[in-house]
């Protein structure tokens, strides 16, 4: 009985949220319908809330509340439901920044654009809580609600849309589909068997998938400011215009950081006119303060042996390479289940001598590095954000992921049954005989090799396809890789 009333309870909230949305919409029709008389009868508008909150403007701010309240209440109620305390931390930034995204917007409707000092002022509380989102996710690595935690961290620069001119649509489109790498994870392992799990997932996606048709409808080339009779933004620095509806308040995108003021004095002064034309008045004396050549200075007159042309160059210093700059303290332990390198440099003697099935692998942050696997099985592999790394491992329960990389090389020397590579570049797998029936799934990766034994003994090297084409046929797309004669 007590859970049958708990239900009821979240059930009756969500609707009362929906109603509360709906009134909104409706109180901000009957204020467009009287502000509009009121311009009428009086030949202007009247000044403050009821203003700004007419017009074109007040209603793309409205479409905006209608999508909001779809989806994020919904989404803040699964979470306080299923989430954990990092979960529940960054999903209250997540909400905390799209109304402060809905505050910008809401400027955006009654506001001239500013200059891009003033701009910036009024994004620094999205983007203080798109940060503060982001980080929650960079510090609990090995979460075990990762994927949701990867979920939104990924999609939340997409609400830099605002800055973004003139294709701001496919800008937003391309974090969301970031971010559906990981709530595609959650589709699949929760479908059917946690519905909980999947309303989160859709809430999401429905909200991101909304905003991108937003932004395409009342924004195509960039955020419409009301630029003919608009308001001067800088009076809302610090704080949010008067709502046009009392729907709650989303956020706006982390903008980029205002352009350093220069001093007048320190301006490039142009040419000086008056000067330039007195010098071309002097005529022939124009030439009188050059110095003159004279018969031993000429190439002609000089020692043959003195005459060549070639001016040796000063030897070149090779530039030292530059490291990346680390963020964390280096690690190489077992935590757990998990054995656990990061931010290791210059590292090339990291062994792991024993393992269990039941143990995983996770490599974060190493630059110029190689770790030996002797053990006979481990469960997973995850080689997140490393540079120029080299791991060789015998067999793999599950899968190898390589998230986020450049220039690593991997090493089976037994079984595994799949790889997935994402985002990454210069990517060398090489595979045993055991292992050629192992599935490869790539995604936004260019310059991937797989190196397979050939009949020889040696070493084949095969290149993953970069360019496709697509044909329509029978109105279905056919995608195949080209291939060049």
């Amino acid at each position: 009985f007590f859970c049958l009333f708990v239900d009821m309870e979240g059930a009756i909230n969500t609707l009362v949220q929906r109603l509360e949305a709906v009134t909104a919409r409706l109180e901000k029709v009957e204020g467009q319908i009287v502000g509009g008389a009121g311009a009428a009868a009086g030949g202007a508008a009247p000044a403050g809330g009821a203003a700004a909150g007419s017009g074109a403007g007040a209603a793309w701010v409205g479409e905006f509340d209608s999508f909001f309240g779809e989806n994020i209440p919904k989404l803040v109620e699964v979470t306080n439901k299923i989430g954990n305390d990092e979960l529940k931390k960054q999903v209250a930034a997540f909400e905390r920044a799209l109304k402060s995204h809905r505050d910008f917007l809401n400027v955006a409707s009654k506001c001239k654009k500013p200059d891009d000092a003033t701009l910036g002022k009024l994004l620094e509380p999205t983007s203080t809580a798109v940060n503060e989102a982001i980080s929650t996710r960079d510090s609990n690595r090995g979460n075990a609600m990762w994927n949701h935690l990867s979920a939104i961290s990924e999609v939340m620069p997409a609400l830099g849309w605002v800055v973004i001119t003139p294709t701001p649509g496919p800008f937003a489109n391309e974090y969301k589909g970031n971010s559906e790498f990981y709530s595609n994870k959650l589709l699949r392992e929760y479908k059917g068997k946690d519905e909980d799990q999947v309303a989160w997932v859709m809430a999401l996606k429905g909200f991101f998938t909304s905003l991108v048709a937003f932004i395409k409808q009342y924004h195509t080339t960039g955020l419409s400011w009301k630029n003919n009779g608009g308001e001067d933004a800088s009076k809302y620095i610090g704080a949010a215009p008067a709502a046009a509806s009392s729907a709650p308040a989303p956020p706006a995108a982390p903008g980029p950081p205002p352009p350093a003021v220069m001093n007048a004095s320190s301006a490039k002064k142009g040419p000086d006119v008056n000067a330039l034309f007195s010098e071309i008045n002097k005529g022939t004396a124009i030439s009188s303060g050059l110095k003159k050549v004279t018969s031993d200075m000429k190439t002609k007159n000089r020692d043959p042996k003195e005459r060549s042309a070639v001016v040796k160059a000063a030897p070149k210093k090779a530039p030292a390479r530059k490291k990346p700059v680390k963020r964390g303290t280096p690690k190489f332990a077992l935590e757990g289940n998990k054995w656990v390198c990061e931010f290791q440099d210059d590292n090339k003697s990291m062994v792991i001598e024993e393992t269990e099935p039941k143990h995983t692998v996770y490599l974060y942050k190493n630059d110029n590095c190689v770790v030996n696997v002797k053990g006979q099985k481990v469960n997973s592999i995850c080689i997140d954000s490393c540079n120029k790394t080299g791991i060789v491992f015998n067999n793999c329960i599950a899968v190898v992921e390589v998230i986020n990389c450049n220039g690593v090389e991997i090493q089976c020397q037994g079984r595994v049954p799949a790889f997935a590579i994402d985002k990454c570049s210069s990517i060398q797998v090489i595979l045993s005989k055991e292992c050629l029936e192992a599935e490869i799934v790539t995604s936004k990766s260019d310059q991937v090799n797989i190196c397979i034994p050939g009949d020889d003994g040696d070493l084949m090297e095969l290149a993953v396809p970069e360019q496709y084409k697509t044909t329509i046929k029978d109105n279905k797309l056919e995608t195949g890789c080209v291939e060049h004669v």
